[in-house]
């Protein structure tokens, strides 16, 4: 069974879910950063292929990752080093990208298969749907991507929820990829897709037909952001 890491603030019904599939690892709360983010994979950790890369000051570290250079610390830029995601044959970082990232990527790919975007919380803003495919709500990175003849769905939602260090809901709002992540042939929303714009499950609702996944959301839940998930 693979392992899973994501936040510690997630609840019951999903813990039961995802503990079907994985070895679920709650990631204990930094005080690195702002509490919304203190336990978000996303902000800590990266997934190139096979290969897990890690903040060293990380709260779960394992014998197999590889620890990039920088610290994650609570100022932006500084807690965004790590927050890139692979699409296909694409990387899709941001300018603060940790070195060790872009070198372990360089070793396996052309150096011209990395997509730089303006977007510092990139992987916050992507949903990896299919090797060529992707769900974001981020308009740069929407137009960034489509240049790059990705398939790419916009969505702009105001319902997805960030939390405080309690788990009571914050007044800042969350991601598409942070309350989302796909495994084998499903597309996993961390709460009840009704709650979402109409327009936005359209939209989302194609993207999955076309990537021909099953969509896994929680009934009455509303719509958290988690910092996605780290498998490995």
């Amino acid at each position: 069974m693979q392992n899973l890491i994501i936040d510690s603030r997630i609840r019951k019904e999903e813990y039961d879910y995802l503990s079907k599939y994985f070895n679920v690892i709650k990631l204990e709360l930094s005080e690195s950063v702002y509490d919304e983010i203190s336990g978000h994979s996303d902000i800590f950790y990266c997934k190139i292929y096979d290969k897990v890369i890690c903040s060293p000051n990380a709260k779960f570290i394992s014998n197999e990752f590889l620890k990039g250079d920088l610290e994650v610390k609570n100022k932006y830029p500084n807690d965004v080093m790590y927050n890139v995601c692979q699409i296909g044959d694409k990387l899709v970082a941001n300018k603060y990208t940790d070195k060790k990232i872009l070198d372990y990527w360089k070793s396996k790919n052309k150096e011209n298969s990395i997509i730089v975007v303006n977007q510092g919380y990139t992987k916050c803003s992507i949903t990896v749907t299919g090797n060529n495919s992707c769900i974001t709500s981020d308009r740069g990175i929407y137009k960034k991507l489509i240049e790059k003849n990705i398939n790419v769905s916009l969505i702009e939602e105001d319902k997805i929820c960030l939390l405080d260090r309690t788990s009571n809901v914050s007044k800042m709002n969350g991601f598409i990829g942070g309350a989302s992540f796909v495994f084998d042939n499903k597309f996993v929303l961390f709460g009840d897709f009704s709650k979402l714009k109409e327009n936005n499950k359209e939209v989302i609702i194609e993207n999955l037909k076309i990537n021909e996944l099953e969509l896994i959301d929680f009934k009455n839940l509303e719509i958290r952001d988690y910092g996605g998930t780290i498998i490995y």
